[in-house]
């Protein structure tokens, strides 16, 4: 039976979301080439071939459209020809300000393969004009064509999507989504397994089948709208399906590290695409530095390192892509000598972020951060590099690291001061761009930095840390949104923080992190208690960080991004049952992303072709934008809104989607604590020597035995390498035998603070 309380209303849908005015509709209309009266035609409200404005052969058409007085704008739609003509493939919406045209930056528009096109606008600009001007410069077609316009005030959802205040407009009918809401790619074996199921009632029964026939292989019961199948580990290639009631869900799988395994080299390649000036958009991009629409908050090396550090031999086997670019104004970059060819695409990334920073002689608190990161993770990175690196990097840290001013004006930049060593007290808005504890990390690792290389004022650097997570763990109140998911896609800055203290600096840390820890959990657990496992913004009716615009409401980096705060942590958590729950919520939030949500969809809009097993990618993707983002590869951009929740998808398409640097780092620092939390080692005597044994994330082919380089290391510090071959096609463990060593040997698999260890027994 169908719950009563879930039952959908579209009325909604109908009469409120498109209560909206169209501004556009009978306004003054002028254009590059009138041709009759189809000038005006655009603004009928008609999608229509006999209500339109098509140019006169103009190398840069346009179309400027007046209001009858001044408005604040949300964003727009546009309906290009019939389908059979090509597209405009680059126009650009510009308003009028104090006499002048500024464009907007998230309608320059390239590459468009629509026929109609929704534009919201977002927050770096506040659209208040009475005019606006469309400018078209590139079409196949001989002449631009335009059947219809119309323009949105800055509503509390978003824009509505195309076709819906217009006639004559054929909108693309709505796919179907199946009522049982799954990861909709698959699940790591080992790993929490649910499902949300709104419309089934409780205790009602459900059961896993395999596609292609009727054979129960897992059953349970549904509570809470929650379906849990954690026991279910089957050792199979299959795909399976979930019945209740009258319900079928999507396909998935199960597998080893399966997330991981259809998502590394996915992650890998929209790092690669979205750089600037040198990815798979060339042209500047402002507020821009070495990722496109990365602002001074992109996290890309404090992510990037992480990743290659906790699973260093995933990224080793990874193809090569990335060919290092000479620059062609060396105040872009060009600082750094090259790479070697032969490093890793991740190396390559690493290098050029450090390079962007340095050679802009950017000096922003969080820019320095990054270079900290590179600095601490040179011994591992050091043989693809020239030394000259190294040096011209430290150089140019040091010579910042206790600067209060910046270089220029940062957009959303809300730091007090820039110097690392100070005390920060200040915490930052919704847009993510000041969590707390920021400095923490930075700090610790050129502490360790200045040790290594033997400099005089090392503990200058664990002190500025240590009176950081002093004042962190005084002041920081979790029952405060902007303290935790209010920081959107920044929030694992402050609980990785935290916990890379308390593990680095066990005996050394300030008092009370532990205590911390748990509390932030409480409330966290707290606020997951609901059907979707989904961690809400406050203990109220507010899911997701609003905010006043709809701007705020995209909210990707936030969900993707909590697993690391989880995991980072969870080993201080010493009631089994509160660590069992964590769990739960971490692998939720990933599901949640990947279709276990109220709308059913993927939060990338490629997902479908670029992700395996997934069905549905988010409802569209953004058009232009600051970064151009959307022909990166992996790119996320959308997640269920405020509006959604708690079963709402009859709201569909509303509020901001659009992809962000930033939301990807914050995927790929889960990527990392994952490896990490999953890397185990054993070793045991076995008649004619030693088993060593590594479980780490590295079977990503179900069907060859895969291998993996380890290092051994002896009590004089002399390391070596030895080669662990998986146990069998489709097994989590690498194996060698060995004969018993006559002392202390260390094998360990990860570098640095996510090195793991295990002295082999001597005989």
């Amino acid at each position: 039976m169908k719950s009563g309380s879930f039952i959908l209303s579209f009325l909604f849908f109908s009469s409120s979301l498109f209560a909206q005015n169209n501004l556009a509709k009978n306004q003054k209309v002028k254009v590059s080439s009138p041709v009759g009266r189809y000038s005006t035609a655009v603004v009928d409200g008609v999608v229509s071939d006999k209500s339109q404005w098509t140019s006169a052969g103009e190398k840069e058409p346009y179309l400027i459209l007046s209001f009858n007085q001044k408005q604040t704008l949300g964003g727009i739609h546009i309906y290009f020809g019939q389908p059979k003509y090509k597209p405009v493939e680059d126009f650009c919406v510009e308003f009028a300000k104090d006499g002048k045209w500024q464009t907007i930056p998230s309608a320059v528009v390239m590459g468009n393969k629509f026929d109609a096109v929704a534009i919201a606008f977002d927050a770096t600009v506040s659209v208040i004009t009475d005019s606006l001007r469309f400018l078209f410069t590139k079409t196949k077609h001989t002449d631009v064509t335009v059947r219809e316009i119309t323009v949105w005030a800055n509503f509390k959802l978003g824009i509505p999507p195309l076709g819906t205040e217009v006639i004559g407009y054929e909108a693309h009918p709505e796919p179907y989504v199946p009522k049982i809401y799954i990861n909709q790619s698959g699940f790591n074996v080992g790993k929490p397994k649910r499902f949300t199921a709104p419309l089934v009632d409780d205790d009602t029964p459900f059961r896993i089948v395999e596609v292609g026939t009727q054979k129960s292989l897992f059953s349970g019961k549904v509570e809470n709208h929650i379906g849990d199948f954690s026991a279910f580990e089957p050792q199979s290639n299959k795909e399976f399906v979930i019945l209740a009631d009258t319900f079928r869900s999507f396909p998935f799988r199960i597998g080893q590290w399966w997330i991981e395994r259809v998502t590394y080299q996915n992650a890998m390649d929209f790092m690669i695409d979205s750089r600037h000036y040198v990815g798979n958009y060339k042209k500047k991009c402002s507020g821009t530095y070495g990722w496109r629409d990365d602002s001074h908050f992109g996290w890309e090396l404090h992510t990037l390192v992480p990743q290659y550090l906790s699973n260093p031999m995933a990224y080793d086997r990874m193809p090569h892509q990335v060919k290092y670019q000479a620059p062609t104004d060396t105040a872009l970059w060009g600082a750094l000598k090259p790479y070697n060819i032969s490093a890793p695409d991740i190396v390559k990334l690493i290098h050029w972020g450090a390079d962007v920073i340095v050679s802009q002689k950017l000096t922003h608190e969080h820019f320095k951060g990054q270079l900290a990161y590179f600095l601490y993770a040179w011994p591992y990175i050091k043989e693809w590099l020239p030394q000259q690196n190294y040096e011209v990097v430290k150089r140019y840290a040091l010579h910042i690291w206790q600067l209060d001013t910046v270089d220029q004006k940062y957009a959303y930049n809300q730091s007090k001061g820039h110097d690392m060593l100070a005390l920060k007290t200040k915490i930052g808005s919704t847009k993510g761009a000041l969590p707390p504890g920021a400095s923490v990390i930075p700090n610790l690792m050129m502490y360790e930095v200045a040790k290594r290389d033997r400099m005089n004022d090392a503990q200058c650097y664990f002190d500025a840390a240590y009176r950081q997570v002093e004042w962190m763990v005084a002041n920081l109140d979790w029952n405060n949104p902007i303290t935790t998911k209010g920081q959107r896609m920044s929030e694992f800055i402050t609980m990785t923080s935290l916990a890379y203290m308390l593990k680095q600096y066990p005996d050394k840390a300030p008092k009370g992190i532990k205590e911390k820890m748990n509390a932030w959990a409480d409330v966290v657990i707290r606020r997951s208690d609901n059907m979707w496992d989904f961690r809400k913004l406050d203990d109220k009716d507010q899911w997701c960080p609003t905010g006043n615009t709809p701007q705020e409401w995209n909210e990707t980096g936030n969900i993707v991004g909590f697993p690391a705060a989880v995991l980072s942590m969870i080993e201080w958590i010493d009631n089994k049952p509160k660590a069992e729950r964590l769990m739960q919520i971490a692998y939720a939030q990933m599901d949640n992303s990947f279709g276990r949500n109220p709308c059913g969809r993927h939060c990338s809009f490629d997902a479908a072709k670029e992700v395996e097993g997934v069905d549905l990618g988010w409802y569209h993707q953004h058009p232009g934008g600051i970064g151009q983002l959307e022909n990166a590869r992996f790119v996320l951009e959308g997640s269920p809104k405020n509006a959604h929740y708690p079963y709402h998808p009859e709201r569909g398409d509303i509020g901001w989607t659009e992809g962000w640097v930033s939301f990807n780092t914050a995927y790929n620092i889960s990527l990392a604590y994952m490896a990490a939390y999953d890397t185990e080692w054993q070793a045991k005597c076995i008649k004619n020597g030693v088993l060593l044994r590594l479980k780490a994330p590295l079977n990503f082919d179900y069907n060859a035995k895969e291998s993996v380089w380890v290092d051994l290391t002896d009590g004089k510090g002399k390391t070596s390498k030895v080669k662990l071959v998986e146990e069998s096609e489709n097994s989590p463990w690498f194996s060698v035998q060995l004969k018993s060593p006559t002392e202390n040997i260390v094998a360990s698999y990860g570098m640095g603070y996510f090195k793991k260890s295990i002295t082999i027994p001597t005989k």
